[in-house]
């Protein structure tokens, strides 16, 4: 249940069980930022037509005075038009106020039974942050620049420049308008919402894909992470019978998105020493690549 990117994906991936999503959607196609990096693209196992741009460099820059760079392979992944897409492969029913009772999906009066995997959002407790985003015209830039603002505890901005436009955005605690990158660019387009910060359960014990697992990237939001890397043992499962891979790599991750979790806690309470930490590593290059997803690596790699 759910027609987002995690439901969809596993769909397609079983199509030959003939898979029926559940969504409350009208219509499909998430737009988000959808920076990811190159492996865990490649484990989605899909065609590289929605790869928007693939970019080698990103620039963290602190006020005016401090940039820290980082090498990298990272790709904006085009959900939206993969939702799309996917949507046209798969059998989607949609907007539907479906509830899941064990192994039934109840929608109204009707009731279809069967193996049931949750892809739905979050359902637990959270510390939310907002987000908002805006299409503007292109630039022309090759890298991507992040943004850090002393004044924006725990949040950050971004541009993110693209073939076609250019992603404009930024999340706080507080109204995300405030932190937007300055630019002199016609929007197109504006979206946003709200991204949980979660600290997920050591282990679940029902079959769940996407953010209703709580495997969101803390600082960044990022869900893609989690669905690629749990979507391979997920499938397996569903073919073979035993789910005892999926469990254990559930478990894994769920390590890695709980440090996170402690670390951008950490990194909130001492946010006031960045400008330190930028000082001191100003003009530095970090290597980084599969370790992008992997936010709690990343400290192993800051240069002495």
């Amino acid at each position: 249940m759910g027609g987002g990117i995690a439901g969809l994906l596993l769909a397609h991936k079983v199509l030959d069980f003939n898979p029926t999503v559940f969504d409350r959607r009208r219509i499909p196609g998430k737009k988000c930022t959808g920076v990811i990096s190159y492996q865990t693209f490649t484990q989605l196992g899909i065609s590289k037509e929605f790869i928007d741009r693939e970019f080698k460099s990103i620039e963290i820059r602190y006020g005016d005075r401090y940039s820290i760079y980082i090498n990298t392979n990272v790709i904006r992944l085009n959900r939206e038009k993969l939702e799309i897409w996917l949507d046209g492969e798969v059998r989607t029913k949609r907007p539907n106020d479906a509830v899941i009772k064990g192994n039934t999906v109840i929608v109204g009066s009707e009731r279809y039974d069967g193996l049931v995997i949750d892809c739905g959002g979050w359902k637990g407790n959270a510390r939310w942050i907002k987000a908002i985003e805006y299409l503007a015209e292109p630039i022309n830039e090759d890298k991507i620049i992040v943004y850090i603002d002393k004044r924006n505890v725990g949040g950050f901005s971004w541009i993110v420049p693209l073939p076609y436009g250019t992603l404009i955005g930024a999340i706080s605690y507080k109204d995300p308008k405030l932190f937007l990158p300055k630019f002199n660019k016609r929007i197109i387009d504006v979206h946003g919402g709200a991204i949980p910060r979660v600290r997920p359960e050591s282990k679940i014990v029902t079959l769940k894909l996407g953010d209703s697992t709580g495997l969101v990237k803390t600082f960044t939001g990022g869900g893609i992470f989690g669905i690629a890397n749990l979507l391979g043992p997920l499938v397996s499962g569903i073919r073979n019978g035993s789910f005892k891979n999926y469990y254990a790599k559930y478990k894994t991750l769920a390590k890695e998105v709980r440090r996170q979790y402690y670390l951008t806690r950490f990194l909130e309470t001492t946010w006031r020493l960045l400008p330190f930490i930028f000082k001191l590593y100003n003009e530095r290059t970090i290597n980084v690549a599969e370790e992008f997803d992997l936010h709690s690596l990343l400290i192993r790699r800051i240069p002495h």
